[in-house]
């Protein structure tokens, strides 16, 4: 499970006032839809001082102590069902366009097929050159595809190999909003995951300090939150389920 870390009064993936994933902490509401965190976080508790309070006995989840700092945003996308789930905010990654490319009935195949046949990527001598090429093309074409379908931010994946790239990455993210921009998608409509490596973070401050809201991911230590939070990321995405299995097996 990932959670997306924001402040809550302006979520960089909702317009305000519009929030999402919020569940009380009353009995009657320890159940939400989809996923239930039913672990109880005394300790979580304890050290958020602005934590929602529950009747005495009653059972606080992770999920409600991290609700109460940000908003919830699910990182998943339902195929062409999006009258049915009405998803809010949404995010490309490799993996989503290996489930579009599985499914050549839905919507965004063709954004796929468009980046495939691209001038600009077909001249490239080097086979590698030409697959990071037609990647970028398909993630930008992907997400503003994505755009116009949720009201929230999409935040669009870097390529994983230059997680210890800083230049890499503000250049990929410079090369994908160009491809936003063909699409006229505004760049306040977007957000950029980068890997929380010490070169993502610095990538994250360049770029936030141009007006590039980016996303950090991978976040599995205190430092490395700090770390973003002062670079100044807009959202720092934390792994709690597997921080918590972590956890499990330093006790073994």
């Amino acid at each position: 499970m990932a959670l997306s870390i924001s402040a809550p009064t302006s979520s960089p993936f909702l317009p305000a006032p519009r929030q999402v994933g919020r569940w009380s902490s009353s009995p009657s509401s320890l159940k939400p839809a989809g996923f239930s965190l039913r672990r109880p976080v005394v300790v979580a508790r304890a050290a958020a001082g602005n934590a929602p309070s529950s009747p005495a006995g009653a059972v606080v989840t992770e999920l409600d102590v991290v609700s109460s700092f940000s908003e919830i945003v699910p990182d998943t996308v339902v195929f062409d069902d999006f009258e049915r789930f009405a998803p809010t905010a949404a995010t490309v990654s490799s993996s989503l366009l290996l489930g579009i490319a599985g499914l050549p009935d839905t919507k965004f195949k063709s954004a796929i097929d468009t980046a495939l046949v691209d001038g600009e990527c077909n001249t490239m001598e080097k086979p590698g050159d030409r697959m990071s090429c037609y990647l970028t093309k398909a993630l930008g074409n992907v997400g503003a595809e994505l755009a116009l379908q949720v009201p929230g931010r999409v935040s669009t994946e870097i390529d994983a190999r230059l997680a210890y790239d800083t230049q890499g990455i503000v250049q990929r993210v410079h090369e994908l909003l160009q491809i936003y921009n063909e699409h006229d998608i505004p760049s306040e409509r977007l957000l950029f995951k980068i890997p929380a490596t010490w070169q993502g973070i610095e990538a994250s401050r360049l770029l936030e300090s141009e007006g590039t809201q980016t996303h950090l991911t991978f976040v599995y230590s205190f430092a490395q939150a700090a770390a973003a939070a002062q670079a100044g990321a807009s959202v720092v995405q934390i792994f709690v389920g597997r921080i918590r299995g972590l956890g499990k097996e330093s006790l073994w």
